[in-house]
């Protein structure tokens, strides 16, 4: 790549950086730590502005024959990552408008965890930042409620009014700090005393603004859900400038269709495996039944994830960069409507390594039939095929081939795919059953293709939501009929779609990454090996799959589908 490009994609970067300083300090760019986003009107106008003139200057590149838009394969794979990396973000601001109806995307700013749990500085100065942070909720939140439209629908205020109460709970409990289990370097009484101001300073503002979200929940009428769905044009665009996919909706439907059938196919063929004679219902609940007690989740996940690990070495699945490993913790509060999630230092990060797998417990205030519903989904061959997903090979193992695999340029560190990054995790579940790892293992076949099948109503519940009319209560029976999933966790998954409409993405992505590993492997021929694909495909970062097509192909073919 040429000069002219490099020096336009630093500016843009760091542009990004000093509009959003939380994914700066994130990424391992702690010169923005202790910042939150202005996103104020005139603030936004001047990014809108700064997007804009970045794609020009990036077109004028390509039309003076520049080599970033027509020189070598990963060349153009670079040029068209930053031209749909300022796409994807002038689309957010300008059309989708999360800002305005979807404060959901507003909540994950105020995570100031990372101060605390990753030791890149010294901890004082670590506290110093997060309080710097918490100082500016209270303004941050007041902008958040001035964009907020008239109208917002039942289900993203139901799910809001969770999740900043859950943040305003982790400040106030699960941030708190011991200096007598903390290290010398905090025996500062006015930082320490700073920082517990701003917590609570915070955690206030969280709740007054909790209360102002209740007040619109009240006064919609009984039983009216609002308008959550964003509608066939603004779902073909997401996927166009998040994902590099330009294929007609009607078309993905109905390859996510015939995808959950074959599914649902390959289910009926295991569970017969597992039990003759016997309903899939039944062989599932037996499954489900077979879990960890709620005090022994964490610490029996924990003792699971080395096996998966060395399986990964003795089958040559995928070369592992580093040794490190992840540390097992439960969820944050303000993330408890996952189930489980891997939360990995920055791809820039040079001073911590420190990774955390979030685990979601039972909650203290559920009852023993909701626990039970929870835990059931936390089952022994469920829970390892969660772990293959978060951990090992799947984001954890993507972690360090970013981490730790060749250079790459800034741009290809910086903007990453939905559908690449969640789509390989959810291919490696149905990878590692085509391995020898699985042998003999019938149950963890049958729970693996319950998971594909959760991914697939996600998919098609996802378009349905957004493009079709389906309700939340349609989509939560959806998940119950067709991925044998109990109501509660049902409803959760239905209620994150009304907010998350790109979470088709994990199917989605892992379809095209089969589709590519076919194409691959026929190209290679007898040169083929599983690990050469995998070490190969996470050697780029995690662009948008059709992009990686036209490197990692002689002939990308009739497409990513």
């Amino acid at each position: 790549m040429n000069a002219a490009f490099d020096s336009l994609a630093e500016r843009v970067v760091k542009e990004h950086w000093d509009f959003y300083p939380t994914a700066g300090s994130r990424i391992g760019r702690h010169e923005y730590d202790g910042q939150l986003p202005d996103l104020s009107p005139h603030r936004i106008t001047r990014r809108v502005e700064e997007l804009r003139r970045g794609l020009a200057q990036l077109s004028g590149l390509a039309d003076g024959n520049s080599r970033a838009g027509t020189g070598e394969p990963e060349d153009r794979l670079t040029y068209r990552l930053l031209e749909l990396f300022l796409r994807r973000e002038l689309f957010n601001l300008e059309e989708m408008r999360t800002l305005e109806n979807n404060p959901m995307r507003q909540v994950g700013y105020l995570n100031v965890g990372g101060y605390v749990k990753r030791d890149y500085a010294p901890l004082v100065d670590r506290l110093r930042s997060a309080t710097e942070a918490m100082e500016q909720v209270p303004d941050f939140l007041n902008v958040v409620d001035a964009a907020l439209a008239p109208e917002l629908s039942r289900p993203v205020l139901e799910m809001s009014i969770e999740s900043y109460r859950g943040m305003a709970r982790f400040y106030r409990v699960d941030l708190g700090v011991d200096p007598d289990q903390s290290g010398s370097d905090v025996n500062d009484a006015e930082t320490l005393a700073k920082f517990d101001q701003a917590r609570e300073q915070a955690a206030r503002a969280l709740d007054g603004f909790v209360v102002k979200l209740e007040e619109r929940l009240a006064r919609m009428p009984e039983g009216a859900e609002g308008d959550f769905a964003i509608g066939s044009q603004l779902y073909s665009d997401m996927l166009a400038y998040g994902e590099g996919v330009n294929v007609p909706l009607r078309d993905i439907i109905e390859l996510g269709q015939a995808n959950m059938e074959r599914n649902l196919e390959r289910l009926a063929e295991a569970t017969a495996a597992v039990g003759p004679g016997r309903s899939i219902r039944d062989i599932v609940g037996e499954i489900g039944r077979n879990h960890p007690a709620a005090e022994a989740l964490i610490p029996e996940t924990r003792a699971m994830l080395e096996d998966i690990r060395q399986s990964l070495l003795d089958h040559d699945i995928i070369s592992l960069p580093a040794e490190d490993r992840c540390q097992v913790i439960e969820t944050p509060t303000y993330m408890r409507y996952a189930f489980a999630a891997m939360d990995s230092p920055g791809s820039l990060e040079t001073r911590s390594t420190e990774s955390y797998y979030y685990v979601t417990p039972v909650e203290e205030t559920w009852t023993d039939a909701q626990a039970e519903e929870w835990l059931s989904n936390f089952n022994y061959d469920t829970l390892r095929i969660i772990s293959i997903h978060e951990v090992y090979p799947g984001h954890f193992v993507h972690h360090l081939h970013n981490s730790y695999g060749r250079p790459l340029p800034l741009v290809n560190r910086v903007a990453s795919s939905y559908a690449f990054t969640e789509g390989w995790a959810h291919y490696t579940e149905e990878m590692m059953l085509e391995t020898e790892y699985a042998r003999g293992q019938a149950a963890l076949r049958v729970t693996q293709l319950l998971e594909a099948l959760v991914r697939n109503c996600r998919y098609l519940c996802a378009l349905g939501m957004h493009t079709q009319g389906m309700t939340v209560d349609e989509a939560t029976r959806f998940f119950m009929d067709n991925a044998y999933m109990e109501e509660l966790p049902a409803r959760r998954e239905a209620l994150r779609g009304t907010f998350d409409p790109g979470y088709l993405n994990y199917t989605l992505g892992k379809l095209m990454i089969l589709k590519l590993r076919e194409d691959y492997r026929r190209e290679q021929g007898s040169a083929y090996t599983l690990k050469g694909f995998h070490d190969r495909l996470l050697s780029y970062g995690a662009p948008p799959l059709p992009l990686l097509r036209e490197v990692m192909l002689a002939n990308p073919g009739d497409g990513p589908l």
